[in-house]
């Protein structure tokens, strides 16, 4: 131990350092103890006592006063929550530290509670701080390999955001060719069909002048012919046969009235563009996390039995299609209010549901069926179709009903009801699922996503060919698949009490939602882009679950 002192030093160990020189990161060596100020002081600090009226009549205790061979032993740090309060007491029973007012607050009924000072001894262990100053050394180093790699994954962040904007810029660049390409071939088809006005009404007014000189001539033949009075009779002929010429000329030169270009655009160029939002989708490359979970109740007093969820989907306007098979309804909800404000009810068990506009939606019945249903104030069943195949659950794109059978087929039908394709096997005619189930379009291109029971989703262009599958190995039983639109896979397993994420090429990102979230048998999914909310579907139950992501 160094000697007395207050000298600063950063090698040197004391068995007491100056309470208030510890607070600014100097090492000094206490020599006194002060009883009010309730801390260790090195001479300086001493010094100062005796320079302001205020502490001169402290208390300083040393090791000469008698009463110990050492300083007493007193904590000095000040409790964080009451701020003019030391951490001077002990609680056993939670085995936490805290001043006296922590101890009256939070720990009255606890039994085990000390001073500090009274036990400190008995139970302080050297080792016991060698432990947790290498524990904390561990820590200090875990820590600052994390932060490490998040600077190395901002930096990429950031580098990423640049060259995202950078191809927004390059994307304009090539619409802008492109529309300017457009506005070019525009004006070439107006310079095109200006001259060819421009040509007949120059060939018109020559024509028209001939005319007239035509008929001067034949004045002035008349004129010269005047007191002849038989060249008078065949100029009077010759006039006559221009005039009649001439009127048929006239006749057919008088019958255009207007000339002018002028251009009619293609709206459907504009109407398309006007629909847009952004050129395309932010992809998403990190995994989400959860913000906040919120549960849905979705029983209504009408039903039977409680609910059993196969299927669900989003409409335009935000509501929250959910088909419940047990009770024969089709429920709709609102997912601010969290709660249902709507249901019609169906002819059969229905599996699942999907939404063709906001006017319009179509469920999957058990008895081979879609059931059209209107989604106006009130739903309202409308047509429905008998098809010759089982109906599981539904997907539509592109006028295109996609219907899976929850066996070894996916039908493709227009919207009349004709079927267009059965997809069952690969292009080498090996069976393409075990349980087709769920299906899903991707963000970017054409793919189509199926769930396959199993531990697998199949992976289709619109033509039915097999891209890849992939193997879900961390889910059993895989059930429902949907998108977040920003080029990621959402997965579960009905067997399962968890959410993957899944990059769209197949790439496991995570796990978004976990198995201490306790989901109940999960079977689909839905994710609303507008509030970034993934609803999980349970097959059992009156509860969906809200999961808010970020």
């Amino acid at each position: 131990m160094a000697t007395s002192g207050c000298e600063e030093t950063s090698d040197e160990i004391f068995n007491f350092k100056c309470t208030p020189c510890s607070r600014i990161n100097r090492q000094r060596e206490a020599v006194k103890y002060c009883v009010e100020c309730q801390g260790y002081c090195c001479q300086s600090c001493v010094d100062t006592h005796q320079a302001f009226p205020t502490l001169v009549g402290h208390k300083l205790l040393d090791k000469s006063t008698g009463l110990s061979t050492d300083f007493p032993v007193v904590p000095t740090e000040i409790c964080s929550i009451h701020k003019i309060k030391i951490l001077d007491m002990y609680c056993g029973t939670h085995d936490v530290v805290g001043c006296t007012s922590c101890m009256a607050l939070e720990h009255r009924s606890c039994a085990d509670v000390q001073l500090i000072s009274d036990i400190a001894e008995t139970m302080f262990k050297k080792t016991d701080t060698d432990e947790l100053n290498l524990t904390l050394r561990e820590k200090k180093s875990e820590a600052e390999k994390v932060k490490t790699s998040k600077e190395a994954l901002l930096e990429e962040l950031n580098k990423s955001k640049t060259n995202a904007v950078n191809a927004i810029k390059a994307f304009r660049e090539d619409v802008e060719r492109i529309l300017q390409n457009l506005e070019k071939e525009s004006i070439k088809e107006v310079e095109k069909e200006f001259q060819t006005i421009e040509t007949m009404l120059l060939k018109e007014i020559q024509i028209s002048e001939n005319q007239m000189k035509n008929l001067s001539k034949a004045a002035n033949d008349m004129k010269q012919s005047d007191g002849n009075i038989a060249q008078q009779f065949v100029s009077m002929k010759t006039t006559q046969k221009r005039l009649a010429q001439t009127e048929d000329i006239l006749n057919d030169l008088d019958t255009q009235v207007h000339a002018k270009v002028s251009f009619a655009a293609d709206q459907t160029v504009l109407e398309f563009l006007q629909q847009l939002k952004t050129f395309g989708s932010v992809i998403r490359s990190t995994v989400y996390s959860v913000k906040r979970t919120r549960n849905m109740k979705v029983n209504v007093p009408s039903d039977s039995s409680p609910c059993n969820l196969y299927g669900s989907c989003l409409t335009e306007d935000g509501k929250l299609l959910l088909p419940d098979w047990n009770n024969k309804k089709l429920k709709r909800a609102n997912i601010v209010e969290l709660s249902v404000v709507d249901y019609c009810d169906l002819p059969e068990n229905p599996r699942d549901v999907c939404s063709i506009d906001n006017q319009e939606a179509v469920v999957t019945l058990d008895n081979s069926t879609i059931q059209f249903v209107s989604l106006s104030k009130k739903m309202i069943l409308m047509r429905d179709m008998k098809l010759n195949h089982k109906c599981f659950c539904i997907a539509y794109r592109n006028k295109k009903l996609y219907i899976s059978d929850n066996y070894m087929s996916m039908y493709v039908h227009d919207m009349t009801g004709t079927l267009l394709q059965t997809i069952s096997n690969d292009s080498s005619g090996e069976d393409l699922f075990k349980s087709s189930r769920h299906i899903a379009f991707s963000d970017f291109g054409d793919k189509i996503f199926v769930s396959n029971g199993e531990k697998e989703v199949v992976t289709l262009d619109e033509q039915g060919n097999n891209f890849s599958s992939f193997n879900v190995s961390d889910l059993n039983n895989t059930t429902g698949v949907c998108t977040d639109k920003r080029g990621n896979l959402f997965v579960c397993g009905v067997n399962s009490k968890e959410v993957l994420q899944l990059g769209q090429s197949g790439t496991k990102m995570g796990v978004v939602i976990k198995s201490s979230e306790r989901l109940n048998h999960p079977w689909s999914l839905a994710f609303d882009v507008r509030t970034g909310t993934l609803f999980v579907i349970q097959l059992f139950g009156d509860t969906v679950k809200l999961f808010d992501l970020h």
